[in-house]
């Protein structure tokens, strides 16, 4: 094993593999995260706290007295390829929860099948989840399957924001081929209330410059909230931001859709309409 590994890393040439070779089974990454926040005694606990595998949950030190919670979620397997599988779940059966991510999770191409993310989002009577991860950065060939589910009890509340980032625009990548499908599905008191689905082919890339498509945007990202701010709160917020966007409350349901130019401008725009949907600042991660 040693010998073919230097073997590859020097300047010999490689043997072919043999056509009827069996093909390499690479390690696949498997991570699992679940944060509950709960009242007791009117302070705020974590009764669940858990991380397996390539999920890893840090906790930033809060003002002393705080309602609130801040979990921050690392992949420490450093993206998601072919066969990887991540989940996580965050609940507020009181007070707030706030989940971001400590860096943008990143889909690198994929050979084979698509990686697989889960993210399930409770909230009780008087609970706040803030879902906030940084965007997804989207390399050639990335394969995602990303399914988020929402159940919200009545007077629950919830912020809710995604982004998708086709390539690094610093780096001069450009993205022509993926296969990403995500769906949000949101439930209040058990009734079905919203769902999204996006999905993202070669077809649609190619036809993604046109005007009822990407109209030539980078960054494409979505804000879901409940509970206090509506549609007029973030259009205000939103006003001078560089990217295109449109609000609608529906219900006690506020959608906010942006394209951006950039992952620059996409990370502000969504920013901006969180913050002032929900009145309190953005996680520490992203002021870094």
């Amino acid at each position: 094993m040693t010998d073919q590994l230097f073997d590859q890393l020097s300047d010999r040439p490689v043997p072919a593999r043999p056509a009827d070779a069996p093909a390499t089974l690479f390690q696949r990454s498997v991570g699992e995260a679940a944060v509950t926040v709960a009242d007791k005694g009117g302070r705020v606990t974590t009764p669940t706290v858990r991380q397996a595998g390539s999920a890893k949950l840090r906790f930033p030190r809060m003002a002393p007295g705080s309602d609130s919670v801040e979990a921050l979620i690392l992949n420490i397997s450093g993206g998601l390829v072919s066969g990887d599988r991540f989940r996580t779940e965050m609940a507020a059966e009181a007070h707030t929860l706030t989940v971001a991510t400590l860096a943008c999770e990143r889909v690198y191409r994929c050979e084979d099948g698509p990686a697989e993310v889960l993210q399930v989002v409770r909230a009780g009577e008087g609970g706040t989840v803030r879902h906030l991860p940084q965007p997804t950065i989207l390399f050639e060939g990335a394969k995602l399957r990303r399914r988020t589910l929402v159940d919200l009890a009545e007077g629950g509340g919830l912020t809710l924001c995604e982004g998708l980032v086709l390539g690094r625009a610093a780096m001069g990548e450009r993205v022509t081929t993926a296969d990403v499908r995500d769906r949000i599905e949101v439930r209040i008191a058990g009734r079905l209330v919203y769902v999204d689905a996006f999905g993202l082919t070669d077809e649609v890339i190619a036809r993604a410059s046109g005007p009822a498509a990407l109209d030539g945007a980078r960054g494409v990202g979505l804000v879901l909230h409940v509970g206090g701010g509506t549609a007029d709160t973030a259009r205000a917020a939103l006003d001078g931001a560089n990217a295109r966007w449109g609000a609608s409350t529906m219900g006690a349901l506020t959608v906010v859709r942006v394209l951006a130019p950039d992952h620059t401008s996409l990370q502000d725009a969504l920013g901006r309409a969180s913050v002032a949907l929900s009145g309190a600042p953005l996680p520490r991660a992203w002021q870094l």
